[in-house]
């Protein structure tokens, strides 16, 4: 009995007159330039992106209180997380400015702690909101490329996030979703892509008839949507495939857990956008724990098309957005068996290991150990390893090649590289795991050591890697910082580092920690005159020194004036 009054609850939540609660977070209209699930790397897109003027006042869209504000050089770069009476916790990102009694708090916490970045989770009396009231503005801080409000809306209980359009905001949309292709995939028994074959639905219809030759095949669609008034190319919201008129498949992206968003990689086709940077919505579930979404066909049906019997099926694929704007294709599958090969001769195997997926996998071998989870693959996995000798300035080991970079791995997976010679300790203390990428620079993996004198870190892909060396210090240098800064209201620094990765620094101000706000995407650290902890009318000594990950360091001092 209670269980369905806590059903019935939640169903007046999310369609009846409590969306009423809910007002928008930005004032005038709405310009969508992200929605909900879109397809992003790695992850799909958990929230609205809002265009605005950097300023612009941010409201929070319900009554409830503050119960998180992050500051960091990256991801949201500011955020504030609002919790709402009905469970739900809203999300404002890339905030450029905090409402002053946040902003005097966070920064009262910042020079206590001498840390630019913090994680502040404060109690539901500190920080009480009212529906509409400004928390902050519109910004372009953390991993943002141009001024925009990110705005999530999530089930706090579930950690489910939601598609924040389900509250009733009104957003002008009378245009339907662009279909750029359609892709048909023969698959093998275990799910593996044996080939594939697009067509180009731009300017051509898409054919009567498509002739396949296996048996087993999978749908791919290559679409996007825009809002009135807007270029933006941004994801749609549900797509349906039907074979003879029976749904078989179908995805709405109304909410997305967490823990499911890295999913992206099995539900598209990776290779494919590893190659090219172009995105497929796979129309059929490699994994029954892939498809999040909850919709009765994607429980019963993987959404795979099987011709053995039949031969021929008639198919239909609906791509459609939130406004219920659709664009219809309809076309037959037939099978046509290829002729058998005259050349008998065996193919060749081309992998060194099989990995089964759902099961744990190790593999060993005399310079390299690889450690996968049990979750780590989307199907069964054919191995190819190869050990390429290196013996080139700055390389610490041979290159191992794992798989190839088209190959999703799920989560991360451990690797340890046994170094190619006895090192010193300058050696050691400089080296990480690196992945050599195709433009010729490389990535740090970082790593450490363990106690039999290999180097292990955490990967996210497979792909070529190695042991390095970092003995380059990170780069400073001025972007506006002159000795004269009367009148001025900042002065900034860019610093970057020749290998990436995280950058530590501290900043000094006549021996006292001063507070440089970085914007990781940039490389710019800036500090900004907000009050008189550097006394103006008279000259001061700034020093600066920049750390990376390996233990390289650089400073910088200058006098100057203020």
């Amino acid at each position: 009995m209670q269980l369905g009054f806590r059903s019935l609850l939640l169903l007046f939540v999310l369609t009846g007159p409590v969306m009423a609660q809910y007002q928008p977070p930005l004032s005038g209209p709405l310009l969508v330039t992200g929605t909900f699930g879109e397809l992003r790397s790695n992850h799909f897109h958990g929230g609205l992106d809002f265009r605005g003027p950097v300023g612009t006042p941010v409201r929070s869209v319900a009554a409830g209180y503050v119960s998180r504000v992050v500051v960091s050089p990256g991801g949201f770069g500011q955020a504030v997380y609002v919790s709402h009476p009905d469970g739900k916790r809203t999300v404002y990102g890339h905030l450029e400015v905090l409402s002053p009694e946040i902003k005097d708090t966070i920064r009262a916490l910042q020079y206590e702690t001498e840390s630019f970045s913090i994680d502040f989770r404060p109690d539901s009396t500190a920080f009480p909101v009212t529906a509409g009231q400004v928390i902050g503005g519109v910004g372009n801080r953390g991993f943002s490329f141009g001024p925009h409000l990110h705005f999530e809306v999530w089930d706090a209980a579930t950690e489910t996030r939601l598609n924040p359009l389900s509250l009733g905001f009104t957003v002008p949309d009378t245009r339907r979703p662009t279909v750029s292709a359609v892709r048909v995939y023969q698959l093998s028994n275990d799910g593996n892509v044996l080939g594939s074959k697009t067509y180009s639905v731009v300017s051509t219809p898409l054919p009567d008839t498509l002739i396949v030759d296996g048996p087993r095949v999978g749908l791919g669609l290559q679409a996007i949507d825009r809002q009135n008034s807007l270029p933006n190319r941004n994801g749609i919201y549900r797509a349906r495939l039907l074979a003879d008129s029976m749904e078989v498949f179908g995805f709405t992206y109304d909410r997305i857990p967490y823990v499911k968003s890295e999913y992206v990689n099995a539900l598209t086709d990776y290779a494919e956008y590893q190659r090219t940077a172009n995105w497929y919505y796979r129309l059929y579930a490699p994994l029954p724990e892939a498809a999040f979404w909850e919709t009765s066909s994607s429980v019963t049906s993987p959404g795979t098309i099987d011709l053995t019997r039949q031969g021929v099926r008639e198919i239909t694929i609906i791509a459609a957005d939130y406004a219920g704007n659709e664009s219809v294709f309809r076309t037959v599958l037939k099978y046509a068996p290829p002729e058998p090969a005259t050349d008998s001769r065996p193919a060749t195997a081309g992998y060194q290991y099989f990995l089964p997926r759902g099961e744990e996998s190790i593999v060993d071998t005399a310079g390299m150990r690889l450690e996968l989870a049990a979750d780590a693959l989307y199907t069964d996995l054919r191995f190819s390893y190869v050990r390429l000798p290196e013996s080139s300035a700055g390389y610490l080991s041979d290159v191992h090649q794992l798989q190839d970079r088209e190959t999703p791995l799920h989560g991360s997976a451990t690797l340890i590289i046994a170094p190619d010679r006895v090192l010193t300790n300058r050696q050691r203390q400089a080296a990480y795991v690196g992945r050599c990428n195709k433009d010729g620079s490389y990535g740090s993996m970082g790593g450490e050591w363990t106690a039999d004198g290999r180097m292990m870190a955490e990967i996210g892909t497979f792909g070529d890697y190695t042991i390095l060396m970092d003995t380059v210090p990170p780069r400073i240098r001025i972007r506006d910082f002159r000795t004269d800064l009367r009148g001025r209201s900042s002065f900034s620094l860019l610093v970057d580092d020749a290998v990436g990765g995280t950058l530590d620094y501290r900043a000094m101000v006549d021996g006292k920690w001063a507070l440089m706000e970085y914007d990781a995407k940039s490389g710019t650290l800036t500090y900004t005159f907000e009050d008189d902890r550097i006394a103006p009318g008279t000259s001061h000594e700034f020093q600066l020194r920049v750390t990376d990950a390996r233990g390289n360091s650089s400073e910088f001092e200058r006098t100057f004036r203020r």
